[in-house]
């Protein structure tokens, strides 16, 4: 079934009688191309709706859509559409579409107007073998843009130079970088999301490194802990430690496990083994599209896994003042559990 059916299967299960799709990333996915718009669904009728500036862009997918160009405002060429459809109730993206802009639509809507948060990423969650080997494409660049990294470490270079190197490196081997990378040294290793600075590599330091490439809109994110020379025994044992909670998240990956155990039995090693609150983000979470998406490995995670999904699993331990490290990798969920990507995932 491909993804505009599965859509339609999903509208009809809700009980609608048309959805309305405004998140950019929603749009490409379901029509494999960049345009700033809409789509608007119906059982029997498909709406592409973007304005003059995409129109030339727009025109190669008028086989399978009808195009509407709007002069002016989104909400004046849904007013237009309203008369050809019998949309009673229309669900629409609610996690996307602003205050603003869903009172302009509800003004000028007779039907009702549903809001559906995050339906089209849950079907998004599950990847087909395209988006797994773009994905896995994205993955080994990464995977090679950690060990050039590695060699280019050395006493007095900046986090703003190294972090320059990554992106250097992974634009030159793929279409872009999925995300601004994170580049930090010695005790700034405690920031999970800290931004470069001009702050030097010492001897003997903890280096962390979380970065991702991006092959034709598909992203990679994977992070790395490197001890540039030798540090205290202490990282090692901590780097132990995380290791050992990966392993055990890993372990669990299967189709039909609830995302929000896998994160349980994560955090609770980490605590058990004597860092209770060091721990400050969920254990892991989708990768596609976007490099964070469904499914979310978290406490409040209704979420279950589903043969298909691309997770990661990235256990941490922050000390404040002190240094961290977190260990980041890619997983494919298959039926005989979760695998690393490679060339044979």
């Amino acid at each position: 079934m491909n993804r505009l059916n599965k859509l339609l299967v999903k509208i009809g299960e809700e009980n609608l009688n048309a959805f309305l799709v405004t998140e950019p990333y929603n749009i490409f996915y379901l029509i494999d191309c960049w345009i700033q718009g809409a789509l608007f669904l119906t059982p029997s009728k498909k709406f592409l709706i973007t304005s003059p500036l995409y129109g030339e862009e727009a025109k190669p997918k008028e086989k399978e859509w009808e195009i509407v160009i709007y002069p002016h405002t989104l909400e004046e060429a849904l007013k237009t559409l309203k008369g050809e459809t019998k949309s009673k109730k229309c669900g629409f993206e609610s996690s996307h579409l602003s205050y603003h802009q869903y009172q302009k639509i509800k003004d000028n809507w007779e039907g009702e107007l549903v809001p559906h948060p995050h339906l089209i990423e849950k079907i998004r969650a599950v990847k087909d073998k395209g988006e797994i080997n773009l994905i896995r494409d994205a993955w080994r660049i990464t995977r090679s843009a950690i060990d050039f990294i590695k060699g280019e470490l050395r006493v007095g270079v900046t986090e703003k130079q190294i972090y320059n190197k990554v992106i250097n490196y992974i634009e030159e081997n793929s279409d872009e970088i999925s995300f601004p990378p994170i580049v930090l040294f010695g005790e700034r290793t405690s920031l999970p999301h800290g931004g470069p600075t001009a702050r030097g590599l010492k001897k003997n330091e903890v280096v962390l490194l979380d970065l991702g490439a991006k092959v034709k809109g598909y992203c990679a994110d994977l992070t790395a802990t490197l001890f540039f020379g030798s540090v205290p025994d202490k990282w090692f044992q901590i780097e132990k430690l995380v290791s050992h909670a990966q392993r055990e998240g890993i372990d669990s990956i299967k189709p039909g496990v609830k995302c929000s155990q896998i994160n349980e039995r994560v955090k609770k090693i980490i605590e058990d083994g004597g860092y209770p609150g060091a721990f400050l983000h969920g254990t892991g979470h989708g990768v596609g599209l976007q490099i964070h998406e469904e499914p979310f490995l978290t406490f409040n995670s209704e979420a279950v896994l589903k043969e298909g999904m691309v997770i990661t699993i990235e256990p941490g331990i922050y000390l404040s003042g002190e240094g961290g490290v977190r260990l980041e990798e890619m997983f494919l969920v298959t039926k005989e559990g979760g695998k690393v990507f490679n060339d044979n995932c």
